[in-house]
């Protein structure tokens, strides 16, 4: 009975420390297969970190790489397109170069056009002046002017002077046109010239009023020189050439520094 007794509590205490033994087995197994999991999980994050994979998506893996190959040369081409667009318009020249530029060739143009109108003067004054050396000088002591006679001269230029001082300034120019091609060789002549000089003056037909007003300067001792002198500075500054018409007030005060104009033109001179 006793030695019964003392089999059952050895065998009970065998079977507590067996059972003991496997529990912890199977926590240390449980222990280990979790840690190498952490470490198969690790492992398996740094692998998708470095683009490395050996499993069997490794061929999927692969397949992004090419994308963001692509990707990247797609924003170079990009940056290239942007780059040459910028080189493009960087070429093109700005506003104000173009503003420049228009204003140089309307400048070029006026000068262009004032070579013209010198040519054309050197031309009509070669003409003027052959035209003079081949007729006789006509002396004021001769009671009449080519087929007109004085009193018949001095008439017309005070009907031309009169339609002048009424604005009518075609038909006044019409009339000392008349005077000149009746003759050339009175006295009031030169007056008659000027005169058609200031007519189209008026007419702010100023191309004109220049020509005109240089044809006084063939006539010898005319008293209306100064008058042209002055008329040209101020048919230069309406045509807007500042330099032209300082010139011509310039000469002015140094050929005629006792005319009457020779103040005014000091004073335009001061203004522009």
């Amino acid at each position: 009975m006793y030695k019964k007794y003392i089999m059952s509590i050895i065998f009970i205490c065998l079977s507590f420390l067996f059972l003991t033994s496997c529990a912890g087995s199977r926590e240390e197994s449980e222990d280990v297969l979790s840690e190498d999991e952490k470490q198969q999980k690790e492992l398996d994050d740094i692998e998708a970190l470095l683009g490395i994979s050996t499993d069997k998506d490794q061929p999927a893996a692969k397949t992004t790489k090419p994308a963001a190959n692509e990707e990247k040369l797609n924003l170079l081409d990009t940056n290239e397109i942007i780059d040459n667009s910028q080189s493009t318009k960087s070429k093109e020249p700005s506003k104000e170069a173009q503003t420049k530029i228009i204003l140089l060739e309307e400048q070029l143009r006026q000068k262009e056009r004032a070579i013209d109108y010198l040519n054309e003067q050197l031309t009509l004054k070669d003409k003027e002046l052959s035209k003079r050396q081949a007729s006789p000088a006509v002396t004021t002591s001769v009671p009449r002017a080519g087929d007109v006679s004085m009193e018949e001269y001095q008439s017309r230029y005070d009907d031309a002077r009169r339609e002048f001082e009424s604005r009518n300034y075609q038909s006044a120019a019409t009339l000392f046109e008349s005077m000149l091609a009746a003759s050339s060789q009175h006295s009031l002549s030169d007056n008659a010239q000027y005169w058609i000089g200031e007519c189209h003056y008026a007419l702010r037909q100023y191309d004109k009023a220049i020509i005109d007003f240089e044809k006084v300067f063939t006539f010898v001792n005319s008293n209306k020189q100064d008058d042209a002198q002055y008329k040209l500075g101020l048919c230069y500054i309406r045509m807007g050439d500042k330099t032209k018409a300082r010139e011509e007030l310039n000469t002015l005060i140094q050929r005629y520094p006792n005319s009457e104009y020779a103040p005014k033109a000091e004073k335009l001179l001061a203004q522009n």
